[in-house]
């Protein structure tokens, strides 16, 4: 699993997401920590209960996505493994500045359970594309219904957020043409890849091209294999967009819980999405900060200051500190499950 490399990570999360704390908590007159925590827990019992809801929606909506497309593989688990397989993918990619910081530990937990490797790159790579997608489809609408939002949004937020959407609009496009144009892809990026090593700028080009020969192969497998059932397809596609939603909303239940007004629901909701699009302009653990940035912006635009970091920060409490706190706990309960149970069976 790489276990130097993702305690590094790790590690730079933690410093990051204090960092972030600390300096969202500074803009405040009076806010600290303390009252922050005390916030959390003071609302009403059953917000908890739909925040915590929402998290485990947001964790077992993988789960089950995984569940069908390993079933569809020829290689059924049963969904609590496939939910500790969604934990730390959640988990890692929350820690790595990449998207698919977390499938090498979610591999790992599904060779652990007898899956070929060849199986495991073509489950990920579809269950990639199709979070790609789902992701893409929200925003799409947020884009079209949030506009009021958006032009009232700072300019370095309207720039990462439009970043963002290009981002993930020329990740999903690339998705596509790999299953069709695997070998003109190859020849751009192995011409690339040359360009710059003969000017110097890069080293090791024999990597780079292999890297990019095996990314591409591996997506374009991926796609085929697994490509022909549509059913199959679609129901990942609607546990994305379920799993997306789950964590989206968390904000707009917290906005409810501490008093706030009907009529700006879907303006909290869509800030919500700009924010996750416009996160993914940055390689940074979990767009921590930015995420923060972006969230904060599009509420003052509705609430005051004071209001805008309280529940900027009660949201991303909810929704991403607490989120990967609890996958961490369900990663290190299946490590050592998983681990004891291979040592009984190696007897």
């Amino acid at each position: 699993m790489k276990k130097n490399k993702q305690v590094k990570w790790a590690v730079i999360t933690l410093l990051i997401g204090i960092l972030t704390i600390v300096a969202v908590l500074s803009q405040s007159k009076d806010l600290t920590f303390g009252d922050l925590m005390k916030l959390m827990r003071s609302l009403a019992p059953q917000y908890q209960i739909l925040i915590y809801l929402c998290i485990a929606g947001y964790i077992v909506s993988e789960g089950i996505a995984l569940y069908f497309l390993l079933k569809e593989a020829g290689y059924p688990q049963n969904l609590l493994n496939t939910t500790i397989y969604g934990a730390s993918d959640i988990y890692c990619a929350a820690i790595t500045p990449s998207a698919t910081g977390g499938q090498p530990v979610c591999a790992w937990f599904m060779k652990r359970d007898n899956i070929p490797m060849g199986y495991i790159t073509a489950v990920l790579s579809i269950y990639l594309i199709m979070h790609t997608f789902s992701t893409l489809t929200i925003g799409i609408i947020c884009a079209f219904a949030g506009r009021s939002v958006f032009a009232g949004m700072s300019i370095l937020s309207k720039i990462l957020v439009v970043i963002g959407y290009l981002m993930i609009t020329a990740l999903a496009v690339l998705f596509v043409l790999v299953t069709t144009w695997e070998d003109r892809i190859k020849r751009v990026g192995n011409r690339i890849i040359n360009h710059f090593e003969k000017k110097g700028k890069i080293k090791r080009g024999d990597y780079y091209r292999k890297k990019l020969d095996n990314i591409v192969d591996d997506y374009g497998t991926g796609v085929k294999s697994l490509g022909a059932s549509v059913k199959v397809l679609f129901l990942v596609y609607i546990f994305n967009i379920i799993q997306r939603l789950c964590q989206t909303v968390i904000s707009t239940i917290v906005y409810s819980a501490t008093g706030g007004a009907f009529s700006s629901l879907g303006t909290v909701f869509v800030t919500q999405i700009f924010s996750v699009m416009g996160s993914s302009a940055t390689p940074v653990p979990g767009g921590m900060g930015i995420a923060d940035y972006i969230l904060y912006d599009g509420l003052h635009t509705i609430m005051d200051k004071e209001a805008s970091l309280q529940l900027e920060l009660m949201s991303r409490g909810f929704s991403f500190y607490l989120c990967i706190i609890i996958c961490l706990a369900i990663v290190v309960i299946g490590y050592i499950v998983k681990r004891t149970a291979y040592a009984i069976y190696k007897l």
